[in-house]
């Protein structure tokens, strides 16, 4: 049986086809074995319940969104309950787990988990350096002021907490995660220090 021969037109579009196949086909090939981003995750100590789980997991979705610009620039942190704590909340800086005092209410619980989130940033991310300058500015303060004490529970009287810029940037971490502060502290956080810490965690 004879067959027809292609035209020259129908080779040119076949051969036309075939490139752009094939470079979808690359796309593709890229697509899924280019590296993922890796997301920090929030890891549960076996003292956390499933309710304060499901608030913690819906916060931190909330942080995450906030920061995403800075996600690969900090870690994976735990969180631990416990009813024994002095204060609100703690963080360990050298195992990245967050302790929050428990019971709470739905806002005192949030706060905590945020404030000490932030301090999670600020010791985890070498970048974060680049915001003290700025924050410290829109708290009115020079440059060189100590961002905060080398053992803060030591050297820091319980009175002078609100002097503290780590403590006002992890305040304003708040107010810029959840819209404003709900639980009041002897903190009052400005509006220029909440858009110093929103333009560093966009990136800027």
């Amino acid at each position: 049986m004879c067959r027809n021969s292609p035209t020259p037109e129908r080779r040119t579009a076949l051969l036309v086809l075939a490139i752009i196949l094939s470079a979808l086909a690359v796309g593709c090939w890229r697509a899924d074995t280019a590296p993922q981003k890796h997301r920090p995750e929030l890891i549960f100590d076996d003292s956390v319940a499933s309710d304060f789980q499901a608030l913690a997991v819906e916060t931190w979705e909330q942080f995450l969104t906030v920061f995403e610009a800075r996600t690969d620039c900090f870690g994976d942190v735990t969180l631990r309950a416990t009813r024994t704590l002095d204060s609100r909340a703690a963080y360990d800086p050298q195992t990245a787990m967050v302790t929050v005092h428990v019971p709470g209410t739905r806002a005192m619980l949030q706060s905590a988990l945020i404030h000490e989130w932030a301090h999670h940033v600020e010791f985890q991310c070498p970048d974060h350096e680049a915001l003290r300058p700025r924050f410290l500015a829109a708290l009115g303060l020079p440059p060189d002021t100590l961002w905060r004490p080398a053992d803060l529970l030591t050297t820091t009287p319980t009175d002078a907490w609100d002097q503290i810029p780590s403590e006002h940037y992890a305040e304003a971490t708040i107010s810029l995660v959840l819209g404003q502060n709900q639980i009041p502290t002897k903190i009052r956080v400005s509006q220029a220090e909440v858009a110093a810490v929103g333009a560093w965690a966009a990136g800027d």
